[in-house]
């Protein structure tokens, strides 16, 4: 660039010209060159969206110093973080390529294009003014001058024509009453040039003439191949002769006319001389190229949409770097096992043969596939027909037809490639499910970074307050709606409220995985919603008209798509894709709700990026489109997974949306394994008593993926490999083909047995998960693993089975058995276990020891095959213990030791063979720093109190406080008793030595020595019984008095007892607990007899005799949704439950997510319903024998008995009322309106 010196002048001018390309700081005079000012600069890509004119950057900035350069590049380019000065990352190469193309089209393209000329240079396409130019001039369809009808045509071309139809003349002479059927249209009465001219031209532009093509395309004509025709002659051999010719003349030709055809719609080819933007670049064209991309490019699902009509669904595919809305037909399939076979064949069905869900009898199996417009029309009619007699089982009714597409579609399909040769030439926008296949990302990729583009909208509802926010990435632009009964405006400024929130997240994320700086925001605020939908339809409208490519929109809403395309009918123009994450409904309840809504929704956006990359992620895994990502992805992953794996293994699913399986209709007869599942689904090992030694809790996870891939070990273990009644046999291929396989004659079988081929295909699903974790640390596969339990027990999924689920189970029950025996075998004692934890003493007095033993026989046990992928991790420890059940116990916790003593106590050889000055030091080292982390541990030892039955004692008198006291001060003593015998057996002996001789010394592993158990019933007889003396004299006077004081015990959910005096239940709950040591049993019962003499009640009276005050309700494998951890909820005492009504959180006890009280009282009202069932169908036992009743007409037993119920009337009336003190407590109206009207319907309940 140059400028003269009249303008340098000019410091208007001057400053105009050079202020916004930056020089006035940097060139200075030096540049300024006889005529005036020269500058040769180049165009930058930053910063951003700026004029071309502020992109300017001198050249000259890169022959300064490096630090000058970087000064200048950094404030010219406004990216303060910018490292690499290189010209080639700096230059804007769009712009130079655009600059370039500009000026190929001046000099070349556009130039050829007017003299009608295919263009010369492709990657530079003709600008629009051109290409509509040239459609215009070539316009078959224009209407003619007639001064171009008559046009004179050139003399040789004619001649040529002459000549060639003068050799088609003489053939005609020789065959006179015979005329080609290709050549019957070419062949007409001889007209004039003009006119031959005329037609030689519609004859070069015209795409079915044969030999015009063969002449332009430069190939052989069958005149060439095949030589002159033969005449047709007289003789039935001459003519027999000239067929043979024309059949390979008409071979030849249908030939040629298919490989031409398939040029044209494969690659586009034209013949050469056709004139430019005919069919190849025209409407026809465009049409063609697009169909022919459907057709044979891979479809990346983004969406599948519900349409109005009946089985019709919306497909939302990427086809190349376009984005195409589809159709696709969902039929209704399912399968009729008839007991005759059907006679001739059927447009809607077929015979098939599959394995049928638990191992029915396969009999004559057809296929039905039936639109679902249709079946709903007719659902009547047909139900009638499939209730016919001869008609065993209707398998897959249920199926939701968007399952089935999804399991069979997955994320990446194709077209069949019979349709698409069917349909070579056609367009269409509807397709049926068999014409589309299932692709793997082995063979297509899914949703490529870059390939498609996203808008966010945000929508979020607290009452009659709402924010609604729809961002546009690509364009850095953002507009908020604020929706309120009044139009209050309390916006903050929301730009620089988003600068600050980006800027903080950049010292956490990359910036790539954020949106883009400098953001424009407008808001509006609107008392009416509706406004608010007019609004955001008008704003992606807009977007739309801007065609800037491929685009889905990503919605964060409470409300679902229905909702949401019913109020805006505008997103149906997108694919719609789910965030589901959730804010809390309280979100708004603050006076500055608006700036906290806006904080809280650009919080959101700033992430959208990551979890949308996630999710791609995700979805690539399961094979499932991006916008039909449900909430809970763990659990329809199972379900997919496990449809696809039983579809591969041609079985039939038995997909439904209530708890019971569809079993072709034989539901009902699934009652008694449900209540039987649910009777035996808690297994747990209790052993109350007191541990004085070290009691170490290991928590258990993965139990069922171990059981499952190990389940082939199971029946080793137990020594029934030989005969095993919970596998079915194998059956032939030809009973199989029969229908005579190994289910028809196991009437002896149980469910677990028919399933059997169900859990091998399960088996092979997690199979894969693992390999997939172990070979590739698959995230998502681990994450199936984890949350495989959750789902395989889940009523809510679609393929839960509960015969599944029992073989499960039960082989979990048998693992979990044998690891209980194993730890046994290896010395220990188990206090406590269930599926989710164990409690473990290992009679060991110091901690450092306890550690390493439970360490080694874990270890030990994790070589086993039976237990290679159970995980068992470290939770706490007691150093002592008293355990009555997992609601009460007590005991002196332990505290791991530092991480230093931990290593001096491992010997070191190296040391040990030094000189012994060396020993002697570091031996008096470590013994000094040990004393000091054992006094910090000894003096002030942490007690842990989780009594249960201390809760159901009045307040009054101090009686809880009391109960605390004595039992506290109890375990104290006798643990700081234990203590010092433990000094004074080792005194003096460093750590190192202390821990080589507890393994010889017998005195310190026993579990009691003479001398603790004489200090206990020391203690017990003298001291404690004294002070219990005391305190129940104390409480006695006090409350002795009174005749009724039952308005003084405590109303807790599991309370049924009648409680009138506070003095006889504190006597016998602290001596129950005191009696958990059998060492001092013979005290206890002497100081509970002194003491209920002491408020007047018999030794033996009824009212002595302990009964534990609450009742217990168990749900069994409450799993946390948040962190999948599973354990046992005891609805009545729990010491995690919240017991106050004013704040009943129940929550996780690892991650403290609280869990849905909905979803609990359902499972409760399940539990009613279960049991209720199982008391009616319940069996009948006689009086006498025990005997069950075998023959329904017989009064009486063989043996003369009468007959009763195997569950005893008062069994079910305990257990409805402990349900109604967990409702009362709890508010659960449902449960409490349900157990009320079960015992007013059943009075007599109550009454026995």
């Amino acid at each position: 660039m140059s400028v003269g010196r009249a303008l340098v002048s000019n410091p208007v001018a001057y400053y105009l010209i050079f202020n916004d390309i930056g020089l006035l700081q940097f060139l200075g005079d030096q540049m300024v060159k006889d005529a005036g000012l020269n500058c040769h600069y180049v165009i930058s890509k930053k910063p951003e969206g700026a004029p071309v004119t502020e992109r300017a950057i001198p050249l000259a900035i890169f022959q300064a110093e490096p630090s000058v350069t970087k000064h200048y590049l950094r404030k010219w380019l406004k990216s303060p973080s910018l490292t690499d000065f290189g010209i080639r990352e700096i230059l804007d190469w769009e712009y130079y390529i655009e600059r370039l193309g500009g000026c190929v089209q001046k000099i070349i393209t556009i130039p050829a294009a007017l003299q009608q000329v295919a263009n010369p240079v492709p990657r530079v396409p003709h600008p629009p003014w051109l290409h509509k130019k040239l459609m215009e001039r070539n316009d078959v369809f224009k209407q003619k001058k007639i001064s171009e009808i008559f046009a004179p045509a050139q003399r040789k071309k004619t001649e040529e024509i002459s000549s060639e139809r003068e050799l088609f003349s003489q053939e005609d002479e020789q065959t006179p009453s015979v005329t080609d059927m290709e050549d019957m249209m070419n062949f007409k009465k001889p007209t004039n040039g003009i006119v031959l001219s005329h037609k030689r031209k519609r004859d070069r532009s015209s795409i079915g003439d044969s030999e015009a093509s063969q002449d332009s395309q430069g190939s052989q004509t069958w005149r060439e191949i095949l030589g002159t025709p033969p005449p047709m002659g007289n003789t039935k051999e001459e003519r027999k002769v000239w067929l043979e010719y024309h059949k390979k003349k008409w071979q030849l030709q249908a030939k040629d006319r298919t490989e031409r055809k398939r040029r044209r719609v494969e690659f586009g080819d034209v013949p050469t001389g056709t004139y430019l933007g005919g069919n190849k670049s025209g409407l026809s064209g465009f049409l063609r190229r697009t169909a022919r991309s459907i057709m044979d490019m891979p479809w990346q699902i983004v969406q599948l949409m519900e349409t109005g009509h009946p089985g019709q669904f919306k497909l939302w595919a990427l086809i190349g770097n376009d984005l195409h809305a589809m159709k696709v037909n969902v039929p209704r399939i399912f399968y009729v096992n008839q007991r005759t076979p059907k006679e001739g064949e059927g447009a809607m069905w077929k015979k098939v043969i599959k394995t049928l869900p638990r191992s029915h009898p396969v009999m004559y199996l057809y296929e039905y596939s039936v639109p679902e417009d249709v079946y709903e029309e007719h659902i009547n009619e047909i139900s009638a027909d499939l209730s016919s007699p001869d008609i065993e089982g209707v398998y897959e009714t249920q199926v939701p037809l968007l399952f089935r597409a999804l399991y069979r579609l997955g994320c990446i399909t194709t077209v069949n490639r019979d349709f698409a040769k069917y349909m070579q030439g056609r367009e269409t926008d509807t397709f049926e499910l068999d014409h589309l296949n299932f692709r793997t990302l082995a063979q297509f990729s899914y949703l490529e970074p870059g390939s498609i583009k996203h808008i966010y909208l945000y929508h979020h509802i607290c009452g009659n307050k709402m924010v609604f926010g729809l961002f546009f990435p690509m364009s850095k632009r953002a507009v908020v709606y604020i929706v309120d009964t009044v139009r209050s405006d309390q916006m903050p400024t929301l730009t620089a409220l988003f600068n600050a929130e980006r800027n903080s997240k950049l010292s956490k994320v990359d910036e790539e995985d954020l949106p883009p700086a400098n953001h424009t925001f407008d808001y509006k605020l609107e008392k009416d919603v509706r406004q608010v939908y007019r609004s955001i339809q008008r704003s992606l409208s807009a977007y739309k008209d801007e065609k800037r490519g491929p685009t889905y929109i990503a919605i964060q809403s409470p409300q679902d798509f229905q909702h949401l395309t019913s109020s805006m009918p505008g997103l149906n123009d997108f694919p719609l894709v789910p965030i589901h994450i959730t804010d809390s409904d309280r979100l708004y309840s603050v006076l500055d709700w608006q700036r906290v809504g806006c904080r809280r929704m650009i919080q959101h956006y700033l992430n959208v990026k990551i979890i949308l990359q996630s999710m791609t992620e995700q979805c690539r895994y399961l094979h499932i489109p991006l916008g039909n990502l449900p909430k809970d992805i763990t659990m329809f992953g199972c379900d997919l997974f496990f449809a696809r794996h039983l579809q591969k293994n041609n079985h039939v699913l038995w997909c439904s949306p209530t708890e019971r399986p569809d079993l072709g209709g034989k539901e009902a007869d699934d009652n008694r394994l449900c209540m039987e599942l649910e009777e035996s689904t808690s297994v747990e090992v209790n052993n109350p008593g007191t541990f004085p030694t070290v009691c170490v809790e290991l928590g258990i996870s993965s139990l069922a993926v171990n059981t499952i891939i190990e389940s082939a070990h199971v029946n080793d273990q137990e020594g029934a490999s030989a005969v095993s009644f919970d596998t079915l046999p194998q059956s032939s291929l030809e009973e199989m083909v029969q229908g005579q396989g190994a289910a028809t004659y196991l009437a002896s079988y149980d469910e677990t047995a028919l399933c059997s081929t169900s859990f091998r295909i399960l088996k092979t699903m997690v199979h894969g998960w693992v390999r997939d974790v172990t070979l590739y640390n698959n995230i998502f596969a681990d994450n199936q693993i984890i949350h495989f339990y959750r789902w395989l027990r889940s009523s809510n999924a679609l393929l839960y089975d509960p015969a599944l689920r029992r073989t499960l189970h039960n082989m979990m029950k048998k693992v979990f058995l044998q690891l209980i025996s194993e730890f046994k075998r290896l010395g220990s004692n188990v206090v406590y276990g269930n599926f989710n934890r164990l409690i473990l003493c290992t009679k060991k007095r110091r901690l450092v020891d306890a550690l390493g033993y439970v360490e080694y026989i874990t270890n030990s046990i994790k070589t086993r095959d039976l237990f290679k992928l159970v995980e068992m991790s470290y939770e706490q420890c007691w150093e002592y213990l008293m355990w009555l059940d997992p609601a009460n116990h007590g005991g002196v916790k332990g505290k791991l030791p530092s991480e230093s003593p931990l290593e001096q106590t491992q010997p070191d050889p190296e040391k040990e063979g030094g000189p012994d000055s060396e020993e002697e030091g570091e031996e008096t080292e470590r013994e000094e720093r040990e004393v000091l982390n054992r006094s910090e541990d000894e003096d002030e030892p942490e007690i842990e109190m989780n009594w249960n039955i201390m809760h159901f004692l009045p307040e009054a008198g101090a009686c809880q406080t009391n109960f605390n006291l004595i039992v506290a001060g109890y375990i104290l003593s006798v643990y700081n008793q234990l203590q010092e015998e433990q000094k004074v057996q080792t005194p003096g002996n460093t750590p190192v030595k202390r821990r080589h001789n507890s393994q010889s010394q017998k005195v310190v592993e026993t579990t009691t020595t003479p001398q603790s158990v004489t200090f206990a019933q020391e203690l017990v007889a003298g001291d404690l019984a004294q002070q219990m003396f005391l305190l129940t004299q104390k409480i006695h006077k006090k409350f002795g008095h009174i005749s009724d004081m039952s308005g003084e015990f405590p109303n807790r959910p599991g309370s049924h007892l009648s409680m009138q005096n506070p003095a006889l239940e504190f006597i016998k709950c602290v001596c129950k607990v005191l009696s958990l040591d059998s060492n001092i049993n013979l005290q206890v019962i002497k100081l509970k007899r002194d003491l209920l003499k002491l408020i007047g009640i018999g030794e033996f009276a009824e009212e002595a005799a302990f009964s534990d005050p609450c009742l217990s309700y168990v749900l069994p494998e409450v799993i946390c949704k948040s962190c999948n951890h599973i354990r046992d909820l005891d609805l009545c005492r729990d010491p995690y439950l919240s017991q106050e009504r004013s704040d009943s959180s129940w929550s996780c006890v690892q991650c403290k997510a609280p869990y849905d009280m909905d979803e609990i009282e359902d499972t409760l009202l399940d539990a009613i319903h279960r049991k209720s069932m199982a008391f009616i169908l319940q069996d009948l036992k006689c009086v006498k024998c025990n005997g069950i009743k075998e023959n329904n007409m017989r009064k009486y037993c063989r043996c003369a008995g009468d007959f009763t119920n195997t569950v005893p009337a008062a069994d079910l009336y305990k257990t409805l009322m402990t349900f109604r003190g967990i409702a009362r407590h709890y508010e659960m109206v449902l449960l409490m309106g349900t157990v009320d009207w079960i015992l007013k319907m059943n009075p007599q309940m109550s009454n026995n």
